[in-house]
């Protein structure tokens, strides 16, 4: 039998610079690993059983390898991922007690979902002796969040987990993924506290009015490509004719436009700060007065990091709660500190390295 060692697998968290509510109608994204992370610790057995102690929730699972697993609930990641990798011929050659641990809140936009989904088919793979590159893992932590369970999420998620750093995410192009030179020190994430009842279903919310919108608009501008077609154009298509789905819509080609002017920024090693802050409050302003996703709370968060010397400030994830960043170099402990006074759970933080496996 093929000789597997225990390894711990860390599948890294992620934040949006720009692009928020973009991946998933085929626009581009600009994300970023983050420090915090889901970790699986892997000690293969003899016997072809796997089980599994979810530390954080005290839950456990049990499952032979091999065959087809049923699901306990809707959204059972784990085990989905060692389906979709038997359905892709990867069948483990040993079982193993899998560790599943997190740095992070659950449910509050950081994607520990998709972190988990990463890092369990990584797992998957190492128990199979089966190499995976980076894309192809990114692809297949997808397919065992999203596409399984007829969800409406993007992949951005997944390919930031995975790969790593600030990445560009060009969704016109097959998901053509560029590596970003940009450094950025000083990121404080502000937990609400404020849990979501649905993420996913916000953001099925959001899909389908923007795809109806889109085809509305598509009635009046024959050519109208929403990847192309200057915003101008629809803002005088529907002139003094506001509808609550079309500030929807055109939210999304603002924050289409913003993200091309942030990936110019972006390129560059070492982006202005004070330029980069703007954008992101900008982009924030997008996200709260276009697409209603911020709260109270989280406009008060906001307000104190900015009055503690934050640049810029934006809800972070599907929003109606969870978390925000702020970007706040040489600032960051007196951010940290205005946010738990204002009732959040600041975390300090930094930009990723992407998922990687190593020996115990």
């Amino acid at each position: 039998m093929t000789s597997l060692k225990p390894v711990r697998i860390r599948a890294p968290g992620r934040i949006v610079l720009f692009g928020e509510h973009s991946d998933y109608i085929g626009l581009d994204v600009i994300p970023s690993a983050i420090t915090l992370s889901i970790t699986i610790e892997v000690s293969p057995r003899e016997d072809k059983v796997v089980e599994v102690e979810y530390l954080d929730l005290d839950e456990h699972d049990e499952f032979r390898v091999g065959q087809k697993l049923s699901y306990r609930h809707k959204r059972d990641y784990l085990r989905s991922a060692f389906n979709i990798m038997r359905r892709k011929g990867c069948t483990p050659i040993r079982g193993a007690d899998l560790r599943v641990r997190g740095e992070m809140p659950i449910a509050a936009g950081l994607s520990s979902s998709s972190a988990l989904s990463v890092a369990a088919v990584m797992a998957a793979a190492y128990l199979s002796d089966h190499k995976m590159d980076l894309r192809d893992t990114a692809l297949t932590a997808f397919d065992a969040e999203v596409t399984e369970f007829g969800e409406s999420g993007g992949m951005q998620d997944h390919f930031a987990s995975v790969y790593g750093g600030i990445i560009h995410l060009d969704f016109g192009e097959d998901c053509k993924v560029t590596r970003l030179a940009a450094t950025m020190d000083g990121i404080v994430i502000g937990d609400s506290l404020e849990k979501k009842a649905d993420t996913v279903s916000d953001i099925e919310a959001i899909k389908s009015t923007v795809v109806e919108e889109y085809a509305a608009i598509s009635e009046h501008i024959g050519d109208f490509n929403h990847r192309t077609t200057p915003i101008n154009q629809v803002y005088e298509l529907f002139k003094g004719r506001p509808s609550s789905g079309r500030r929807v819509a055109e939210a999304t080609l603002r924050n289409r436009d913003l993200t091309a002017s942030a990936l110019e920024l972006l390129i560059s090693r070492d982006p202005n700060p004070s330029l980069l802050g703007k954008l992101l409050d900008e982009h924030h302003s997008i996200l709260r007065d276009g697409l209603d996703r911020s709260t109270s709370k989280i406009e008060s968060m906001i307000a104190a990091a900015k009055a503690a010397g934050a640049l810029g400030c934006k809800i972070n994830g599907s929003g109606g709660g969870g978390t925000m960043i702020a970007y706040a170099p040489g600032r960051e402990q007196e951010v940290a500190d205005a946010m738990r006074k204002s009732g959040g759970v600041p975390y300090l933080t930094s930009i990723g390295q992407g998922a990687s496996i190593e020996p115990i």
